[in-house]
């Protein structure tokens, strides 16, 4: 199995035996082959070939059925003529050397960003293909000291750390951009593959990364994908990646984050900036997100979610119920907005107002506002009684767990269900007050009430945790409640 730089700089000979040219670089066929499929690995194409003439020395291209053999001693060609034109690559095409090696890429199976030392080309059927990346020791000494002194101590240093990785298979790497000639290849990597990594681990890649680089990976992902990528990161590389990413793709990343976790990365970019990001996405959304960047960044306001459940308090526990599965039904078949990742508790409240009417299916389905829905799935769901929404506005009377709810009796009164909150907070009070509360009193979530008593919002347990631990251990936690 040879290596690239085992291959390059080697003489070309033409079928008489003649030596006319020096092999500069392969040229590989980008794919966009699932892993798994044998296709996935590039073909290699042809050659560039670096020929001497009376004006200099020029790159010309040799398609690869011109070959009859490739070694590390050098290159036959079946043909005694070459097409002395310019070579130029053309989309979709990799120039090997050029492209790849001294570059950085993903190791999606070690998630982990690497530099590749040199490439393997393997023959296969009557072409070869770039079958995998090598990035030990090994291959940064042949190209320093050559071949056969960079093989002894490369070997020397497997024997001192055997567990230490080198060779690492093509269809486990997923190349990065900066720009330039390596974007083509980047958009012809399966999406399928960063889909192997937690959003968890494509955060600890990103922070290896430049923050150009970090939107280009990013931007192979789907927006929900991205947003929880985003919602791992660091305050201050979130905001460095708004910057560099485009505005409108920037709005719908945000649009499918949770409202607090989008106003706290909008919190470290440039207030035009974030307004011109805010003025891109869904009004409701936006509106959300505004709101809670209204309130200090150290308050409770500035740490609550507005992803709740809300009910009238004249709903029965089996209405409640059927209204539940009926939005999880309809979010599920695209025609309504989806429930709350996680449901830490139902909140009841006294209406100050009547429900509106049922809002327009949108383009997609982000994130949801608290009260501007009355979906029209859950209005189905109550037919013969009273339609209601689950993001009611009003007063907050009480509190619902879902164990609690699943053993009632369907034609329990929610009032008999419910317990009176066990406190609440305001939405200026210290974020770290909100904290202590949560802790003192063993709480899921705690709510957020304006003066009156309206429900404003809930602090979850994993925000009072990022409150509590130290910066450095802030967005490690799994977030359980978002």
């Amino acid at each position: 199995m040879p290596a690239l730089t085992e291959l390059l700089r080697k003489p070309i000979y033409v079928s008489t035996g003649d030596e006319v040219a020096t092999l500069q670089d392969l040229v590989a066929r980008a794919t966009d082959a699932p892993p798994g499929s044998p296709d996935v690995y590039p073909p290699v194409i042809g050659l560039v070939a670096k020929v001497k003439g009376p004006r200099g020395s020029r790159p010309v291209f040799i398609p690869w059925d011109q070959v009859a053999r490739m070694s590390n001693d050098g290159v036959t060609l079946k043909t005694t003529e070459l097409n002395m034109r310019h070579f130029e690559r053309r989309e979709g095409e990799i120039v090997l050397e050029e492209s790849l090696l001294d570059h950085q890429v993903v190791d999606v199976e070690g998630r982990r960003v690497i530099r590749i030392n040199d490439l393997n080309i393997q023959p296969v059927g009557d072409t070869y293909r770039l079958t995998g990346v090598d990035v030990g020791p090994g291959a940064m000494l042949r190209r320093l000291v050559g071949a056969r002194l960079g093989e002894r101590v490369s070997q020397f240093v497997q024997r001192e750390s055997p567990t230490r990785p080198g060779l690492i298979d093509w269809a486990q790497i997923a190349p990065i951009s900066d720009g330039g000639e390596l974007g083509e290849v980047r958009l012809r990597v399966p999406r399928e593959r960063l889909d192997m990594m937690q959003p968890s681990d494509i955060a600890r890649v990103v922070e290896q990364l430049t923050p150009r680089q970090g939107v280009a990976l990013l931007n192979d992902l789907d927006e929900a994908r991205a947003a929880d990528t985003l919602e791992e990161l660091e305050d201050e590389r979130q905001g460095q990646l708004l910057r560099e990413m485009d505005p409108e793709r920037a709005a719908d990343v945000l649009q499918e984050m949770e409202p607090d976790e989008a106003a706290d990365a909008l919190q470290n970019i440039t207030t035009e900036r974030a307004a011109d990001i805010l003025g891109r996405m869904n009004r409701e959304e936006a509106a959300d997100v505004a709101e809670l960047l209204g309130y200090p960044e150290d308050s409770a306001g500035g740490i609550m979610t507005t992803e709740y459940i809300a009910v009238p308090d004249w709903v029965t526990a089996g209405a409640l119920v059927d209204a539940l599965r009926a939005q999880a039904r309809a979010a599920a078949e695209g025609k309504d907005d989806p429930l709350p990742d996680a449901l830490p508790e139902i909140y009841v409240v006294v209406e100050d107002e009547p429900p509106r009417r049922a809002p327009e299916v949108r383009r997609r389905i982000p994130s949801r506002p608290p009260a501007a829905r009355n979906g029209a799935s859950t209005q189905i769901a109550q037919a013969g009684t009273r339609p209601f929404t689950l993001w009611t506005e009003g007063r907050l009377v009480g509190v619902v767990s879902l164990r609690d709810l699943l053993l009632a009796s369907p034609e329990a009164p929610i009032t008999e269900v419910m317990r009176p909150p066990a406190c609440v907070a305001n939405p200026l009070d210290d974020e770290r007050e909100a904290a202590r509360l949560i802790a003192d009193e063993d709480l899921v979530a705690l709510p957020v009430v304006d003066h009156a008593g309206k429900m404003l919002g809930i602090v979850t347990v994993d925000d009072a945790i990022d409150v509590i631990l130290p910066t450095a251990w802030k967005k490690r936690i799994p977030r359980r409640y978002h």
